[in-house]
């Protein structure tokens, strides 16, 4: 970007070949990633009626200089790709207008209205996929003509890329589950690409070398067939050595607190825990010593009721107040994302958006509620450690435990006097134990302000733990 009157703010990786040299024509707006559900930037050249994603590549301790007349201190940079606009509107197309015309401006929601974009051009960049009225200006999602479209996408990649597997992955990193599992079976790609099968387990098994069994798994990268038979042979590899080597030093604190909780559900959770946390060792190093466990407890959390997996800090100097421990906490989160095997890369985004609604933190395509408990909470705190206080604690729940225990749905109300479902009973326990929570008059908040919780308890303090 410049202009003799401008100081830059941003650094931008443009292909002249398709996108304007002057990137002030670039109009940038905000909009939900059409599979992760977090906001993405994006940038529409409106002379070519092309629409490009803004990809951000994070570097650390750096700097631009521009000029010689400017420096900008953010030493990130933006990678400007072109997309298919059919990826942004076709999670609208798939829920509403798979059965029965919509209309343009349905189709169009106030988010996609932010692109600007003469109603010709949508029509005609989604005409591949759609049957089209043009005297009603609607539009009807057509499934065959879908299914050719993505298999043309798909045979593209594939002589850019080493196979079929890698292609149609790259063309899912944009479809919501739903979708991909109908793709999957509408062009027999079960035996390429196995959505059913946690990218994790793919993660581990091409790490094998690191593991010392005298089991044998007869596994490639390259093999386009993988049987089912050899994919639960190598998943039972891989849960005896990672499972038993990370169990082995169970650290006790946290299921002490497990059986103290007045939540009724902890006492007879299952939860892993990740190996032991080493002092003389730096939090990346730590949290690479856990990564291969929290990789399996992923893979594995559809396939057995595991309800947690628990992560000990040793309290010291290095967790002396609450903020201290957020930013331990917020680096352990980080590293995590960036090793997602899904590569959603959850943290990855402005530090404001991890405040806001709508971000949740995410790996290996596993959603999670996170709570935290430290020796810095009293005794009248919902998050007390009942008297352990040699270690913080970080617990990620995956939201599918909960809906594995049939916890009914969050809601702002509460039937103090006769509890009956499983979340006002929870809620009484911790009332009639002197720990009552606050509860929120809405249950739509930003999960990261409850990650880590004032010491006050008081809903208006927010430990900002992401900034």
């Amino acid at each position: 970007m410049s202009s003799s009157n401008l100081t830059p703010d941003r650094v931008l990786i443009v292909d002249k070949r398709l996108a304007p040299t002057n990137v002030e024509q670039f109009h940038f707006v905000q909009l939900t990633h059409p599979r992760t559900k977090q906001e993405q930037s994006y940038a529409v050249d409106h002379q070519s009626q092309t629409v490009f994603e803004l990809v951000r590549s994070v570097r650390s301790h750096s700097s631009w200089f521009i000029n010689d007349q400017h420096v900008l201190p953010d030493g990130s940079l933006y990678i400007v790709t072109p997309v298919n606009l059919i990826f942004l509107l076709l999670p609208t197309l798939w829920s509403h207008a798979r059965k029965s015309f919509l209309s343009l401006k349905t189709i169009m929601t106030d988010s996609l209205q932010q692109l600007q974009l003469d109603d010709d051009v949508v029509i005609e960049k989604l005409r591949p996929i759609c049957d089209i009225d043009l005297g009603k200006h609607s539009i009807k999602l057509n499934e065959e003509k879908f299914i050719v479209w993505l298999r043309d996408r798909i045979d593209r990649l594939k002589k850019l890329v080493k196979d079929e597997e890698h292609a149609f992955d790259l063309v899912c990193e944009y479809l919501t589950d739903d979708i991909v599992e109908y793709c999957q079976q509408e062009l027999k790609l079960h035996g390429n690409v196995r959505y059913d099968i946690p990218i994790g387990t793919h993660y581990l098994l091409k790490k094998r070398g690191s593991i010392q069994t005298k089991a044998k798994i007869n596994y490639s990268t390259n093999d386009n067939d993988l049987s089912v038979t050899t994919i639960d042979h190598a998943k039972q590899v891989l849960f005896e050595h990672y499972a038993n080597k990370s169990q082995a030093n169970v650290p006790r604190e946290f299921h002490q607190i497990q059986k103290k909780s007045n939540c009724i559900f902890a006492k007879r959770a299952r939860c892993w825990t990740a190996p032991h946390w080493l002092d003389n060792l730096s939090i990346d190093d730590n949290c690479e010593r856990l990564l291969a466990s929290f990789i399996l407890f992923c893979a594995f959390v559809k396939d057995i009721s595991i309800d947690g997996y628990a992560i000990e800090i040793p309290h010291n100097h290095a967790t002396a107040t609450i903020e201290d421990f957020g930013q331990i906490f917020q680096q352990i989160l980080r590293f995590l994302s960036d090793h997602d095997p899904a590569k959603r890369h959850c943290m990855n985004v402005s530090p404001s958006r991890i405040g806001q609604n709508g971000w949740v933190f995410e790996f290996d395509r596993i959603t999670f509620f996170i709570t935290t408990f430290t020796p810095h909470y009293p005794e009248t705190h919902p998050r007390y450690s009942h008297g352990f206080n040699n270690y913080c604690h970080i617990l990620f729940q995956p939201e599918l435990s909960f809906l594995r225990h049939n916890l009914p749905d969050d809601t702002s109300d509460t039937n103090w006097i006769e509890p009956i479902t499983s979340r006002d009973k929870i809620r009484v326990a911790f009332r009639d134990h002197g720990r009552e929570y606050p509860i929120r008059p809405t249950i739509y908040y930003p999960p990261s302000h409850d990650m880590i919780r004032p010491l006050s308890n008081d809903l208006a303090d927010i430990v900002e733990w992401w900034l």
